[in-house]
C-alpha cells in the first residue's frame, strides 16, 4: 500500500516534499517499460483516420469501395454510419453544446470545418494496411472560401457568422 498523502497524527505530510521511490524508473530509463501501444494481442486491429486537406469544404461523396476491397481492411467508417443527431443544446458544465456539431465535430458528415478535420475512418489488421486504405477512400470536396484571419471572422459575411445568425432567425 502507498503512503497516505494526508497528514499523519502530528498533522505533518509523510509524501509531500518527500522523493519517493518510483518502482518503474529502471525500466523507463533503459528502455524496458511497456506502453499500452507496446501491447500486442491476438486479432488485434489498428485503426488509422483519414483527415481533411481543407480548412472549409463542403463533402460530396466519399467512396470507401477500393479500401474496403483491400485484403486486411475489416472496416471503414464515414459519418453515414454515425446516427444523425437532432440539433439540440446539452447542459455542459457552466455551457450549452450543440450535441449535433459535436456529433459532427467527431466525423466531418457535410462540411469540414477546419484543416485537419476527421473524414473517415478505417480499422485493419496492421498499422501499414490501415495507412494504404487511406490512401484508397476517394472524397470529392467542394472548396468553400475559409476563414483565416480575425478581420475576416469579425465581418458580417464570415461563413460561420451566416451559419450563427441563420440558425438564431430560426428561433
Amino acid at each position: 500500500m502507498s503512503a497516505n498523502p494526508s497528514p499523519d497524527q502530528s498533522g505533518s505530510y509523510r509524501v509531500i516534499g518527500t522523493r519517493p521511490i518510483r518502482k518503474d524508473d529502471t525500466l523507463k530509463v533503459t528502455g524496458q517499460a511497456i506502453y499500452g501501444v507496446d501491447v500486442r494481442q491476438p486479432d488485434m486491429l489498428y485503426g488509422a483516420v483519414l483527415r481533411s486537406p481543407h480548412a472549409h469544404a463542403r463533402i460530396l461523396a466519399i467512396d470507401a469501395r477500393q479500401a474496403l476491397a483491400l485484403e486486411g481492411v475489416r472496416a471503414v467508417i464515414t459519418a453515414a454510419d454515425l446516427p444523425d443527431i437532432s440539433e439540440k443544446i446539452a447542459a455542459s458544465g457552466d455551457w450549452g453544446a450543440s450535441l449535433r456539431y459535436q456529433n459532427d465535430n467527431v466525423l466531418a458528415r457535410d462540411k469540414v470545418l477546419y484543416y485537419g478535420h476527421a473524414v473517415a475512418a478505417v480499422a485493419a489488421t496492421s498499422p501499414h494496411i490501415a495507412a494504404e486504405a487511406l490512401g484508397l477512400i476517394h472524397v470529392d470536396y467542394e472548396i468553400l472560401p475559409a476563414v483565416l484571419d480575425v478581420q475576416q471572422a469579425m465581418a458580417e459575411q464570415a461563413p460561420f457568422c451566416m451559419l450563427i445568425c441563420a440558425r438564431m432567425s430560426l428561433d
